[in-house]
């Protein structure tokens, strides 16, 4: 189940969520009555004391929204669900997110954009994803032989209708030179309302110097995917979803902002 820690950063003591083999959902306030959001993780990943240099075989982390909670991709067969996987499928099974030392201690792990993510939907059980990302991913570590840094993770949302029709999404996280800087929950807020993913330049936003990474809202063949609100229940709750145990997930902030 997730549990809450704390750390130490140069802004002081963080509390935060980890997540092991589960996930985290919360419903929205508004309900359905959106037409696009963003939700963004403030996070990094905690590295086994005993060996922080190992590669994480087939990590599956999956950001959307679904029906509820109790609906996410972390069951069997939800009925209504839909999100970003950071891997070419939900339940990844061959990608592997690779080990750096960094500098000066800023570890961090990373994902080529020739591994592709993809962007799917749970309808009835029903599983269809569009492999369409080819952007490198990169997520700092939480070492506590080393600097703890977080960095952040966007997944961009949008329906044509609030009943029925189509929806696009967009993704952005992190570049490589984020990973020697503590970005911190400003940081987040400004790229969830500079626009990140925009369907036009400038795209995504620049954080600390340096732009955010990631590819426009409604990028790629097969995007965007049809879905069914009347039928298979409306899309009300955000979710998270990280499958590893031994390397947990750290959540320090998860933001949604609507956008319309």
């Amino acid at each position: 189940m997730p549990v809450i820690y704390s750390k130490n950063f140069a802004s002081g003591a963080q509390q935060y969520l980890v997540l092991n083999g589960n996930s985290y959902a919360r419903t929205l306030s508004i309900g359905t009555n959106w037409s696009r959001l963003r939700i963004g993780l403030l996070c990094n990943l905690q590295a086994p004391i005993n060996n922080s240099a190992l590669d994480i075989r087939t990590p599956a982390l999956c950001i959307g929204v679904c029906k509820g909670i109790g609906n996410d991709v972390s069951v069997k067969a939800p009925t209504q669900c839909f999100g970003w996987a950071w891997t070419n499928t939900p339940d990844n099974t061959t990608s592997a997110l690779t080990y750096a030392a960094g500098s000066g201690g800023n570890s961090y792990w990373s994902m080529p954009g020739s591994n592709v993510y993809c962007y799917f939907k749970y309808e009835n059980g029903a599983v269809t994803r569009s492999n369409v990302g080819s952007v490198d991913r990169y997520v700092p570590t939480n070492n506590p032989a080393g600097t703890a840094r977080r960095g952040i993770l966007i997944n961009d949302i949008s329906k044509t209708a609030r009943v029925s029709g189509s929806i696009y999404q967009g993704v952005t996280c992190g570049a490589v030179a984020h990973m020697s800087l503590d970005l911190t929950e400003n940081d987040l807020f400004k790229a969830l309302e500079e626009g990140c993913i925009a369907t036009a330049s400038p795209g995504t936003p620049v954080i600390q110097g340096t732009g955010l990474v990631g590819q426009p809202l409604g990028y790629g063949a097969g995007n965007p995917l049809t879905f069914n609100e009347t039928t298979y229940g409306g899309l009300d709750t955000v979710f998270v979803y990280w499958n590893h145990t031994t390397m947990p997930l750290c959540l320090y902030e998860i933001a949604v902002y609507l956008v319309g």
